[in-house]
């Protein structure tokens, strides 16, 4: 049961080991799958942030196209052409405000946007005074008013512009980017400033200028499909927001974006971070955008809950499996405790099969004392018996009464021989009877003597056992017929042999066997003094459900055949078990 029990834990302990190591798996695939949504979420804001890149190149490319082509192709004072090339460029980029150009003696010419109008101002200045005239314009270049109010220009001087000095400083020959505008009134627009040297040796350069609000830029929605769930604006290099470029359509990833600028104010890092609002998570990544003359900011914020499909036959495969290890951990639990009821009813169980062990051990115990005291008290009743007998043949007369009183005191004294030698015996419930015979043969040797010094005796019962009813009256049997030798078959003092054999004959059925070679039975001796003898032996035969028979040839052979009292499993073969007689 041990051995069993060891087993029973270790295959326990494997299996907790196991589970132990299918959670700790469980756990680590959940970690990871977090961090490779992290690693998937910073992924596609980088790729996203590369294609927005890609594109805002391609838009200040074309802005930048743009103004060298104007600015190669107008002058000053050619106002048909500004009408012819301004009004149309203005009309299809929606981003433009105002076109300018200027030359370094400070004459001006602007086309400026007033919502579905123009204004055409030019200015020309001279060593005193700044002269300016302006005319409304429709969409199709028609005049609508001209404007005699033209505002505050006697100290204009597009000169003294930031993106009049940025053109002349560049030495790269391209667009110079600047940024005009108050960051406080929320207008910032940029500009972009190129110059164009004169053609002549008289004639002076001009500088050209676009001034474009990214707030009203649709580009970069127009040139992505992919972008949908992306908000993207420009800021300067402090951070200040020069407006949005997508997702107008979203005001959630607008103020998104608005926010996550905000947040990098305060942190300036360049790795992703998350912006959290009205309960919903964004991710957002702020990156470097040089602009020749400018330094800006690209701000992206993503919504990346679409990742979270990517992953979701994952996830569904640790919540699978996490079901799974959990039902079997339930399964394993409702086992253990099933185990653990079944081992305490098997330890109840046994404790009790040990009580009721040792409690018929005990009464096995005393049976046996109680046995053996019986066994006790039968031979000293019986030696009294024996003492009376003789005293009272001391009393007679020798004759024929006499005799029979010593032979009666004989014979119980060999009946107090069997019992006293049968209660010597370790297990009366189970008698060895060549043990059992030999010290019987030994006893009646010595009450017989000096007939039995010469008779040799040889006892073989092929390990046979009995009970002790049956043994008792085996006993009694083999008393008889071997003192009745001792006796009667070698009156001489040649000696003799004396044969014992015990073996089985069909079923519970043995047969005992005593066979001498002595002088065997005259005819007519049969009815002499041991006649009683032989009548005791064929009646304690018939009690054992048998037969006995007298043959004589060279000696006398006595058989008897006899049945167990109580039934045993074999016949006491070597090997063979007993059942238990009680």
């Amino acid at each position: 049961m041990s051995a069993r029990d060891g087993s029973g834990r270790l295959l326990l302990v494997s299996i907790g080991g196991v589970l132990l190591l299918s959670v700790a798996f469980l756990i680590w695939s959940s970690f990871y799958l977090k961090e490779r949504r992290f690693e998937l979420n910073e992924l596609a804001l980088r790729r996203t942030q590369q294609v927005l890149h890609i594109r805002l190149d391609g838009m200040f490319s074309e802005i930048a196209e743009e103004v060298r082509e104007e600015a190669s192709a107008l002058r000053i004072k050619d106002s048909t052409m500004v009408r012819s090339r301004w009004l149309p460029l203005m009309a299809t980029h929606w981003q433009i405000t105002s076109i300018r150009s200027a030359n370094e003696y400070g004459d001006e010419v602007a086309l400026i946007r007033e919502d579905s109008t123009f204004l055409l101002v030019t200015t020309h200045a001279d060593t005193t005074h700044v002269r300016a005239s302006a005319v409304q314009l429709d969409a199709f270049g028609d005049t609508l008013a001209v404007v005699t109010d033209t505002g505050a220009v006697d100290t204009y001087d597009p000169r003294q512009r930031i993106w009049f000095s940025q053109a002349l400083e560049d030495a790269r020959d391209e667009p110079s980017w600047s940024v005009q505008g108050s960051f406080d009134l929320g207008t910032p627009v940029l500009q972009a400033s190129y110059m164009t040297r004169g053609r002549g040796v008289n004639e002076p350069y001009q500088i050209m200028v676009l001034t474009t609000d990214l707030g009203r830029s649709s580009w970069m929605d127009s040139h992505s499909t992919a972008l949908m769930k992306a908000g993207f604006l420009l800021a300067d290099d402090e951070g200040r927001s020069l407006g949005q470029l997508t997702a107008k359509s979203d005001p959630k990833l607008s103020r998104a974006a608005e926010n996550a600028l905000s947040l990098w104010r305060e942190r300036k890092t360049s790795s992703p971070f998350p912006v959290h609002m009205n309960g919903y998570e964004y991710h957002a990544l702020v990156g470097n955008y040089p602009l020749n003359g400018q330094q800006l900011r690209t701000v992206l914020v993503v919504d990346l809950q679409p990742l979270g499909a990517w992953l979701r036959p994952e996830w569904l495969g640790l919540v699978i499996m996490g079901v799974l290890m959990s039902a079997l951990i339930l399964l394993l639990l409702w086992a253990y405790n099933r185990k653990r009821g079944s081992d305490d009813r098997i330890r109840k169980q046994a404790k009790r099969s040990r009580s009721q062990e040792m409690k018929l051990a005990k009464a096995l115990g005393e049976r046996e004392v109680l046995n053996r005291e019986v066994h006790h008290r039968v031979k000293n009743n019986l030696q009294v018996v024996s003492s009376l007998l003789n005293l009272q043949a001391m009393r007679l007369d020798d004759g024929d009464v006499k005799n029979e009183f010593l032979r009666g005191k004989r014979r119980i004294d060999t009946i107090a021989l069997v019992h006293h030698k049968l209660y010597g015996l370790n297990d009366l419930r189970n008698v060895d009877l060549k043990r059992f015979f030999d010290d019987l043969i030994s006893a009646l040797a010595e009450m017989h003597r000096p007939h039995s010094r010469t008779v040799s005796t040889d006892v073989d019962t092929q390990a046979i056992r009995a009970d002790q009813d049956t043994a008792i009256e085996l006993g009694i049997i083999l008393c008889e017929l071997v003192g009745n030798t001792y006796q009667h078959a070698f009156p001489y003092a040649t000696g003799g042999h004396v044969e014992i054999r015990v073996q089985p004959v069909e079923g519970d059925l043995h047969r005992l066997t005593v066979k001498d070679n002595g002088k065997g039975i005259p005819d007519g001796s049969k009815d002499g003094p041991g006649k009683l003898g032989l009548e005791i032996v064929e009646a304690l035969s018939e009690q054992l459900d048998g037969s006995f028979h007298v043959r004589t040839n060279g000696g006398v052979l006595f058989e008897v055949l006899f049945r167990m009292q109580h039934k045993l499993k074999g016949t006491g073969a070597p090997g063979s078990k007993l059942d238990d007689p009680s």
